[in-house]
């Protein structure tokens, strides 16, 4: 039995993740699923893989049920819990799930009920048939398909502009936003952004961060240099890559204190997400590495 929840544990983790948006949440769940597969008779079970996805998505959608009123009364943005790189579960490696890992997907996401996030990502991520999703959300298979292009369509409405660009791009992008943040250069800034961007900010009513989604270059630029204005010496930036995308772990006299994650359209940034909520960064007791690329912020001389 072992031998099956190794094998499968990536699988549930990663199901739970983009069904929460919570780490400690989704090891919650997958810990769960164990101790009832556990219980249970191996004999009497035809496909433990199945067993567990079902078992694992039901935990999910009554998780969130009994959250959803906790999260309407959150206080200004909520955003997940970011992944970090190094933290981020194997199977989110492949590139048909990579898209359903980003920080802008997830948070489209929490628009949906429980039983629709569940049938559209078993779908559209995992590639689950309707006829096996029925079974595990208990609904009949012509639902399910309603349920997934109602989702869909209101997913492909809500999403942001992107376009892919090489890791080396987007972090040259990623270093000039944070160099013309942190020494004042507004039109430098500007050149990094595109016209219509927004900036998501989740600090959970706990640490500083702004109330509600802040939308132009014009508006987004101001408040990062207003922010790099007051940025101490002792403050410091590290390239990473955040829920599959570029972004950054900011930290100030050696402690986390925010994750960055952009998005990229036409070579600028079209959205940034930036968790500064402590809650959420309670998993990423991440120190410095030296295969990433690390900069020092000088607010003045622009030295990186």
């Amino acid at each position: 039995m072992t031998g099956v929840l190794t094998e499968h544990r990536p699988l549930l983790f990663g199901i739970a993740y983009r069904m929460l948006g919570r780490v400690a949440e989704a090891e919650d769940v997958v810990q769960e699923t164990f101790l009832r597969w556990q219980r249970q008779d191996p004999a009497e079970i035809r496909t433990p893989k199945a067993w567990l996805v079902a078992t694992a998505t039901r935990l999910c959608i009554d998780q969130l049920r009994s959250a959803r009123h906790q999260r309407e009364e959150y206080y200004g943005v909520w955003l997940p819990e970011p992944l970090v790189e190094a933290t981020a579960a194997a199977p989110d490696a492949a590139a048909e799930l990579a898209d359903s890992l980003t920080l802008a997907f997830l948070r489209m996401l929490e628009t949906f009920t429980p039983v629709e996030r569940a049938v559209f990502l078993l779908h559209e991520a995992f590639g689950y048939d309707y006829a096996e999703i029925s079974r595990i959300v208990g609904k009949t298979e012509a639902n399910c398909r309603q349920l997934a292009t109602r989702a869909r369509k209101r997913l492909a409405e809500a999403r942001p502009a992107t376009e892919p660009v090489s890791r080396a791009q987007a972090e040259k992008v990623a270093q000039k936003f944070f160099a013309a943040s942190t020494t004042g250069d507004l039109q430098g800034l500007l050149a990094t952004l595109t016209d219509n961007v927004v900036l998501y900010s989740d600090g959970g009513g706990k640490v500083l961060a702004a109330g509600q989604p802040i939308v132009s270059a014009d508006h987004v630029s101001r408040f990062f240099i207003g922010i790099g204005a007051k940025m101490p010496a002792d403050g410091s930036v590290e390239l990473t890559r955040v829920n599959g995308r570029v972004g950054a772990l900011v930290r100030i006299a050696g402690k986390l204190e925010s994750v960055f994650a952009f998005e990229l359209a036409g070579g600028r940034i079209s959205a940034i997400y930036v968790v500064r909520n402590p809650d959420k960064l309670q998993h990423l007791g991440l120190p410095l590495r030296a295969n990433l690329l690390r900069t020092t912020l000088h607010r003045r001389t622009g030295n990186y």
